[in-house]
């Protein structure tokens, strides 16, 4: 079984202790069985956005999508961190042109994939920022636009906001006080520590496993779910 695991920091395990703490390693190890060894494709960096990220999927041979079982894609933190100047000033406008970039972004990034056939997991983004209501607010539409690219094309998503909602103190590497002043240029309290990772592996692997049950009670609507063609324009992401 092939995994491809897209994203930036968080995909490439950025703050683990280890390697194997890292949660794409977790996957591997939690799918992997006796008669059916796990091999991981990572395709991540730290600091890429998801322009990046989308260029760089352009690398990668057709027959690695197209061989793989599963893709996890976990992208946006940096597209929102590298407009913070505009979000500490209040430019809504701007931060909506963010979000309605990294929906873009998505798509293409789905469009590519999904041409060569597995299935996608997409995770919505933590808020590392939680006592800043507008971190919070710009979080929640750079959520709102990563389940609409997830409904419209019949995509799997992976929850990972709700689950950090409420324990970023616990899983947020060298947290502080949850607040966007604690931004910083270089060792900011962004990535997931060990239990972070533990915490994103759990729910893609959740995911993963209740829509393989669904699959088994209902192929043919889960097949349908999985291929269905979708509009593909963009819209305004605070709609």
């Amino acid at each position: 079984m092939l995994y491809v695991a897209l994203g930036d920091s968080v995909t490439f395990g950025y703050s683990a202790t280890a390697v194997e703490q890292s949660f794409v390693r977790r996957l591997q190890r939690s799918w992997t069985r006796p008669q059916r060894p796990v091999h991981v494709y990572l395709q991540a960096k730290p600091g890429w956005t998801s322009k990046q990220l989308l260029r760089s999927l352009a690398d990668i041979q057709d027959c690695v999508f197209a061989e793989a079982k599963v893709v996890t894609l976990l992208i946006g933190g940096n597209d929102l961190l590298r407009g913070a100047p505009w979000l500490m000033n209040g430019n809504h406008d701007r931060m909506l042109k963010i979000a309605e970039q990294l929906q873009g972004h998505l798509q293409q990034i789905v469009d590519h994939v999904r041409k060569l056939g597995p299935q996608m997991m997409i995770a919505t983004l933590y808020n590392p920022f939680p006592q800043s209501i507008i971190a919070v607010e710009y979080t929640q539409i750079a959520n709102r636009t990563v389940q609409r690219v997830v409904h419209r094309n019949g995509l799997l998503l992976a929850d990972v906001a709700q689950a950090f909602e409420g324990r970023e103190v616990d899983w947020i590497e060298g947290y502080r006080g949850g607040r966007i002043k604690d931004f910083r240029l270089i060792g900011n309290p962004v990535h997931p520590n060990d239990a972070g990772h533990a915490a994103i592996a759990r729910v893609f692997a959740r995911t993963w496993r209740q829509a393989n049950v669904q699959f088994q009670k209902n192929p043919r609507q889960t097949h349908r779910l999985r291929t269905r063609e979708t509009p593909r324009r963009v819209s305004n992401a605070a709609e």
